[in-house]
């Protein structure tokens, strides 16, 4: 699971929102107090800031984070501020106790966990009276440990060279970074890592010298054992595979941080170690429980040291073994896994039977809290959150489909396995966190696939006791009739294209919220870090797919968009910025407005950019060749070249590097942010001006990213991701073959065409785990719909080859299946079709992640309107002539 998703998941039970709507009611008073004369306040997210009026803040130098718990934050606040304003120091502070407690919570980032407050000193001896005065003054206050800076003494002042000013530059992965300069003036990376790092470069006053000295010699020596290496890294502390030096045995140590890795009641890590090794010793013996080893302390961090369980999770063993993930699994092999899927049930069964004897409820029964031994021996791990029967607390942790809130003592955990022998076979548990009516689907869809024993369907069909909701602020469950009538508007061999498409955008644009700033639809939490207003997160995406598949789009949402994009300085990007806002405003009538930012986005460097197609150069250059065919502007097409140009020297410079064929790969690969957005930009450049060259450099980058893809035992070509192969439109290997497909275009017989059935392949399986455009089966269903797409065409003209009528029946079939089994992920919302986002965990609306890219897919396929923004040619091929500018 990532991370991230769990503090937008607060405010809403439906849609991801920002943290500051669910902590606005429990605010700090500070926040509300207005600043005093001579200081003003510039507040941003989750942080409020005061800052001393006509006072520019050096660009970057030593900043200063103030920690603080729950318990004492009003109280180190309160001194924080008046000394800063005594003192005239410029600072920062987190708006209220909920903020603090999701900075600190179990799997908050760690860089950033224990900043509290963050000073900006102008100068050195402001630097120093800070740390003298001020450390003073809150001794002996606790909080957590700032990983990322040096400690100053024993206080919660924590120090750490940086960016005051924030500045960005092109990062290796075409993406943007934090960035300050070095002393020759260059942009360097800001990197803001949970460990103290100190460019080499960076000026250390005389007062620092020691502490940092002492900093850098610093080592965990205490710990009577050798770490071997980092299994997991949580806000909690890490877990690691260590040895003891005496008897060479294998061990694991599991960290827990002061003051940090909170749970929802606030408890730390510490104190929840601490009943971790009670439950251990009430479970001594047990064949299923780690042994417990020791408990040391070191460097202020506390370790339970266990027995070392030899094997993989649950949740790895899964993603390995899972047929459905394969095209075309046989009979036999589904009927094998079903078997081995039904003996690693039954020894779950036994193990909690074993625990429960031993009067202890475990409290976190998921996948990825089992382990699975090479002779399929289960183990359970991680008692944290285990009771004792007869001293029962309610867990306050837990995960998604699994945990469920109002349960006591042992029907928490039989809850937890009825909803494991349902993942076996549907592994869409987070799905039931947003709407519990869905587990009668996927029970019916499993039986259905897996050909389930009697007896085992009848136990998944049974209807669990207690109460009904899985989370806290889950509504009711669907009714079966209304997912039924949903359903079925996908489920059929003939689609009624307009009613579907009528559907999905009435269940659109029921979500919009044009009395809010933010947002117009809610999408994924990207809306809040990225951008709200673009085409992959935001209001241009859901406009775009309204519009291209003929849906009307309300003039006050249009509207919207304006206004929000003027509010704002234009950022580079056609899919995460405000050329895609641009561009959108031209596809919907709003002509003046779309040059207006173009204006302003002509104006901004393109050596800035990065090259990727989702907010650098290469939707920059489609961008303004969009505009230029629009208007015959050959400036517009000039930059575009010189977009294109640039793009070119980035290749080169990239060529003298190791080949990515023979070495390990960095960065990431496919259409949004790898070479083959690249790729795109150069074909569309040839196809506008003839040029040869730009073809060439298409087929460079293309053969780039398919030298970076893996052909697996299934005969798929798939992009790896550490343990993963991703066959998706984003990141993933279907994303590359829409790009290939539109270079055989012109070179139906360059050597990458051996490679396009193979990408045929990954977009087959049966089972994916999300719904959405760029990362789940809407894509999978646009890329093969552009494999049919390709005409035949005249005798010695060029063309992409034409699919064999056999191949062409196959494709067609995994069309319809993908769009059928849509309804694994439907939920109803105001009675029309919805589907969840990234996470599964809430609902979203977004081009990327949400309805809005649904919609577009089944759009291409069934009534063949337009993909992907801007993947279509603007011209035809051959050499343009400038003409003039034909600006409204």
């Amino acid at each position: 699971m990532d991370t991230r998703y769990e503090a937008h998941s607060f405010a809403d039970p439906l849609f991801y929102d920002s943290p500051l709507r669910w902590g606005a009611h429990e605010e700090f008073p500070a926040v509300a107090e207005p600043p005093p004369p001579g200081w003003i306040r510039r507040d941003r997210d989750s942080w409020a800031g005061c800052y001393p009026q006509d006072v520019e803040l050096p660009a970057q130098g030593w900043k200063v984070h103030v920690s603080a718990g729950l318990e004492n934050a009003e109280r180190v606040l309160a001194t924080v501020r008046a000394y800063c304003l005594r003192d005239g120091l410029p600072f920062k502070f987190l708006r209220g106790l909920p903020m603090l407690h999701l900075q600190n919570a179990k799997y908050a980032p760690r860089a950033a966990s224990g900043k509290f407050c963050t000073l900006y000193p102008l100068d050195d001896d402001q630097l120093e009276r800070c740390l003298l005065d001020l450390g003073e003054e809150l001794g002996g206050e606790s909080g957590p440990y700032v990983l990322s800076d040096l400690r100053w003494r024993q206080g919660p002042l924590y120090l750490r060279y940086g960016a005051f000013v924030e500045r960005r530059m092109p990062a290796a992965d075409g993406g943007a970074q934090l960035a300050f300069a070095d002393p020759h003036g260059t942009l360097v990376p800001d990197v803001r890592a949970p460990v103290f790092e100190l460019p080499p470069w960076a000026p250390v006053p005389a007062f620092l010298r020691t502490a940092v000295d002492e900093r850098r010699a610093a080592r965990s020596g205490s710990l009577p054992y050798r770490v071997v290496r980092a299994l997991h890294f949580s806000n909690a502390g890490g877990i690691y595979l260590a040895e003891d030096p005496d008897t060479g045995r294998q061990l694991v140590l599991k960290e827990a941080r002061p003051h940090a890795g909170l749970d929802q009641r606030g408890t730390d890590a510490v104190t929840r170690l601490g009943h971790e090794r009670e439950m251990l010793r009430l479970l001594a013996d047990v064949p299923q429980v780690p042994e417990l080893v020791d408990t040391v302390t070191a460097w202020e961090h506390h370790f339970l040291v266990q027995e070392f369980v030899e094997g993989e999770t649950l949740n790895a063993w899964l993603a390995r073994e899972y047929p459905l993930v394969h095209p075309d699994p046989t009979d036999t092999e589904v009927a094998d896994y079903t078997e081995r899927a039904l003996e690693l049930l039954e020894r779950i069964e036994q193990g909690l039977a074993a625990i429960h004897a031993r009067g202890v409820v475990f409290g976190d029964l998921h996948p990825q809290n089992l382990m699975v031994g090479a002779d399929r021996k289960v183990t359970f791990l991680d008692f944290e959150l285990a009771s004792r029967t007869d001293e029962f607390v309610r867990p306050a942790l837990g995960a998604a489909g699994f945990a469920t809130p109002g349960l006591s003592g042992t029907e928490v955990d039989l809850r937890a396995l009825a909803a494991l022998r349902l993942w076996f076979f549907l592994p869409l548990q987070q799905l039931l966190a947003l709407d519990p009516g869905k587990a009668e689907d996927l029970v019916e869809a499993a039986v259905r696939r897996f050909r389930l024993p009697a007896g085992f369907a009848a136990e998944l069909r049974r209807p669990p006791a207690g109460p009904q909701a899985t989370s806290a602020a889950a509504r009711p469950p669907s009714s079966s009739a209304e997912r039924r009538r949903l359903g079925a508007l996908l489920d059929t061999p003939h689609p009624h294209w307009p009613e579907l498409r009528d559907a999905l955008t009435a269940g659109i644009t029921a979500t919009a919220t044009p009395q809010r700033e933010d947002r117009l639809f809610p999408g994924d939490i990207a809306q809040f870090g990225v951008d709200a207003l673009s085409l992959s997160y935001g209001a241009a995406g859901v406009l775009y797919a309204l519009h291209s598949t003929g849906a009307p789009v309300a003039a006050e949402h249009v509207q919207w968009l304006v206004d929000a994009e003027a509010r704002r300085s234009p950022r580079p990007g056609l899919y995460t910025g405000s050329h895609g806002v641009a561009y959108v405003l031209d596809l919907l009538g709003r002509p003046e407005e779309a040059h207006r930012l173009l204006d302003r986005l002509t104006g901004l460097p393109l050596e800035e950019q990065s090259s990727e197609l989702a907010g650098g150069l290469a939707g920059t250059a489609l961008t303004l060749l969009h505009f230029a065919h629009r208007t015959g502007d050959g400036g517009l097409l000039a930059q575009a070249v010189a977009a294109g140009r640039l793009l070119a020297e980035r290749q080169d410079k990239d060529a003298g590097r190791p080949d990515p064929a023979h070495d390990a790969p960095t960065g990431p690969t496919g259409l949004l942010r790898g070479a083959s957005g690249t790729a795109l930009a150069f074909l569309r450049l040839h196809e506008r001006t003839g040029h040869r060259e730009f073809l060439d450099r298409a087929g460079t980058a293309l053969d780039q990213d398919l030298a970076r893809c893996l052909t697996g035992s299934d005969g798929t070509l798939q992009v790896p991701d550490g343990k993963r192969l991703l066959p998706y439109l984003e990141l993933g290997s279907t994303g590359i073959g829409l790009v290939l497909r539109d270079y055989l275009e012109h070179r139906p017989t360059a050597p990458a065409a051996a490679h396009e059935e193979a990408l045929q392949r990954a977009a087959g399986a049966e089972f994916v785990i999300l719904p959405n455009l760029f990362s789940g089966r809407a894509g999978l269903i646009l890329y093969l719909d552009r494999l049919l797409r390709t005409a035949p065409t005249p005798a010695g003209a060029p063309g992409a080859p034409v699919l064999p009528a056999e191949r062409r029946a196959a494709v067609a079939a995994l069309i319809e299946r993908h769009r059928r089994l849509l309804t694994w992920h439907l939920v109803p919302y105001q009675g029309h079709p919805a589907f969840p986002g990234e996470q599964l965990l809430r609902l979203s609306t977004d081009l990327a992640t949400g309805s809005a890219g649904v919609l577009l897919a089944l759009g291409a396929a069934l009534a063949g309107t337009d993909g992907l923004p801007l993947l279509g040619p603007t011209t035809g091929a051959g050499p343009a002539t400038a003409g003039p500018a034909a600006r409204p």
